[in-house]
Formats: C-alpha cells, sequence, structure tokens
C-alpha cells in the first residue's frame, strides 16, 4: 500500500486482453506508489485468429478506462506501428515497464529504457513453458496445474530472471474441448495478474531503493 513518505513510481504498461485490463484497473484503483503514465494496447484481433481483424471486444472498455483516469492511450496493430513505442520510449522516462499479454516482441530500446525494470507476465510455467499457447500444451502433456509467471524483460522471449510465481488447478473437464478448457483457465486465472505485477513491482522497488 502507499506510503505517503515515498515517491510514486512511473509505469508504462503494454497491455490487452482481460488480464491486462483487470490488472490497469487495479493499479488505477488501488493505494499504491504505482502511476501508469501510459497505456499502450491493441485495437484488433490479430489475423491468425481472426481472418476478418474484428475490434476487440475488449477494446473499448480500455479506451473508457484510461479516459476516465486521464491516462495516455495509444494502439498498436501491426509490426510497422511499433515505431510508435519506440519513440515514445526515446522520448520520455518511466520506472517500470510492464507487459501483459502484449503482441509483439519488445525491443531492447524499450524495455532496457525502463529506469528499475521491465516486466512480463505469461500464463505458462518458466522456462518449462515458453512461448505460445503455454496453458494448451501444459494441458497436451497433461499437467495437473498451470503456472502464472513474472519475470524481467530479456531480449529472448521469456527468459529473464522469474520474480513471481503462482499456480492454479487445471480440473480438466473431460465433457468439454480442450479448447474450451484452456477458454475457462484463461477466465480462471485473470485474478492472478494483478496480484503478481502488484508483487513484482514491490519486490523490485524494495530492492532499487537497497542501492
Amino acid at each position: 500500500m502507499l506510503d505517503k513518505n515515498k515517491r510514486k513510481f512511473s509505469c508504462l504498461a503494454l497491455i490487452a486482453r482481460n488480464h491486462g485490463l483487470e490488472t490497469l484497473r487495479h493499479i488505477i484503483n488501488g493505494n499504491y506508489q504505482y502511476e501508469i503514465i501510459a497505456v499502450f494496447t491493441h485495437k484488433f484481433n490479430p489475423k491468425v485468429y481472426d481472418s476478418e481483424k474484428k475490434i476487440r471486444t475488449d477494446f473499448q472498455e480500455f479506451v473508457d478506462t484510461t479516459s476516465k483516469a486521464n491516462i495516455p492511450l495509444y494502439i498498436i496493430d501491426s509490426k510497422d506501428e511499433k515505431i510508435k513505442l519506440e519513440d515514445f520510449a526515446k522520448n520520455n522516462n518511466f520506472d517500470f515497464l510492464i507487459s501483459i499479454s502484449w503482441r509483439y516482441i519488445i525491443s531492447p530500446q524499450v524495455f532496457n529504457k525502463a529506469l528499475i525494470g521491465s516486466i512480463n507476465l505469461h500464463r505458462g510455467d518458466l522456462p518449462k513453458y515458453a512461448g505460445v499457447e503455454p496453458i494448451k500444451k501444459a494441458l497436451e502433456n497433461n499437467e495437473k496445474e498451470i503456472a502464472i509467471c513474472s519475470h524481467i524483460v530479456m531480449e529472448n522471449v521469456d527468459e529473464g530472471e522469474i520474480l513471481c510465481k503462482a499456480k492454479h488447478p487445471v480440473n480438466y473437464d473431460k465433457n468439454v474441448s480442450l479448447e474450451e478448457n484452456v477458454g475457462r483457465l484463461k477466465n480462471e486465472i485473470t485474478s492472478y495478474f494483478p496480484q503478481l505485477t502488484i508483487k513484482s513491482l514491490e519486490l523490485l522497488s524494495r530492492n532499487y531503493e537497497k542501492k
């Protein structure tokens, strides 16, 4: 919780999906030392899942949440548009970068700009389930639990130091498809993301202040 004698830490958020949205709301509405200075998100569904690239169902909620909190919102939906993020990082200072369900690889000129650290939250047990579709891979391997990991962002995807980890029971339902089990689990683990994000920021903040 916020100590009035300590300064707030500025955070750049690269977030999407409900996991990112709930974390954003948690930080905005909570009494924490962390202040979101800008949000980057995706407006359209990825083409690999939606050939028509329709507007994401959660996009308007990002618009409404950031507008109410007076936080700048930027949209990136192609690799060519990543220059927007690189320009922002070049021209602004921030203590932390937070990545949740971000679609693109984050360049060193962006994640290295964070004064204290850049963190990413991954829906899989690292390093075993690095990369895409970690929940699906875990279910295909008959895992009884899935993990949500917070780790330092590095140039190689999902290889940074693990800061925090939470585990959630699979409770596989044989009466529905693999995809339906994956979808259910994605919803069930949403509440872990705000918790792990705050724990990770607090850990890095304490270590920074001890220096």
